[in-house]
């Protein structure tokens, strides 16, 4: 799997690595040419990597307002209301509290001391099987049963796995409404997507 690792440019080398190290609890990795004057640095946390340059190496000036319209979406480990207490508590620029989204994830949303939004996730619950979809409520269950790996939309009124070709109707008419697809785009979509889901791997 690949991976992606943004480079931000930043007003203050020394004040961002502090913030993201000491504040959202990040660990600094390759600086260079070095920690007293550094022109790189790479911070991570999870598994995840952001890179930070000087604003100045981008032609950037000091009138110009970083950060307007980007936000990073990072899902942590460990647990999410933890950290919020813990980031919140060391002073950081809460924009966005804490709060469970309708789509089975927990969140919240800083900004850091250059003007980037970073929104830390986490899912909550369980995840549909047969087509991902987070799984928090009874009624969100095949057959109503929290114990049940499959969601409302992939099993039959009694929990039991739909067949494929039904699953896959019900996959590319969600993606059809949802990401404004034509129907050979969505079925290809659909197919490739639903590779990736344990209920229908090797199938």
């Amino acid at each position: 799997m690949g991976y992606l690792s943004p480079t931000l440019a930043v007003r203050d080398m020394k004040e961002t690595i502090a913030f993201y190290k000491d504040v959202l609890g990040f660990k600094t990795g390759m600086m260079f040419p070095d920690a007293n004057n550094p022109e790189y640095a790479d911070l991570s946390k999870d598994d995840m990597v952001l890179m930070v340059i000087p604003a100045a190496n981008c032609g950037l000036g000091g009138e110009e307002k970083l950060g307007a319209g980007v936000n990073f979406y990072l899902q942590i480990d460990g647990d999410i209301d933890d950290y919020y207490r813990e980031v919140k508590g060391k002073g950081a620029q809460v924009i966005a509290g804490i709060k469970d989204e309708p789509f089975g994830i927990r969140d919240f949303t800083v900004e850091d001391i250059n003007g980037y939004q970073l929104t830390f996730n986490q899912v909550v619950g369980k995840k549909c099987l047969s087509c991902g979809m987070p799984m928090s409520k009874a009624e969100e269950f095949g057959g109503g049963n929290p114990a049940n790996v499959y969601c409302l939309h992939c099993a039959n009124d009694d929990g039991s796995l739909k067949q494929y070709e039904e699953v896959y109707e019900g996959m590319i008419g969600f993606m059809m409404s949802t990401q404004n697809l034509d129907r050979p785009t969505a079925e290809k979509a659909a197919r490739e997507y639903m590779d990736t889901m344990p209920a229908w791997q090797g199938r």
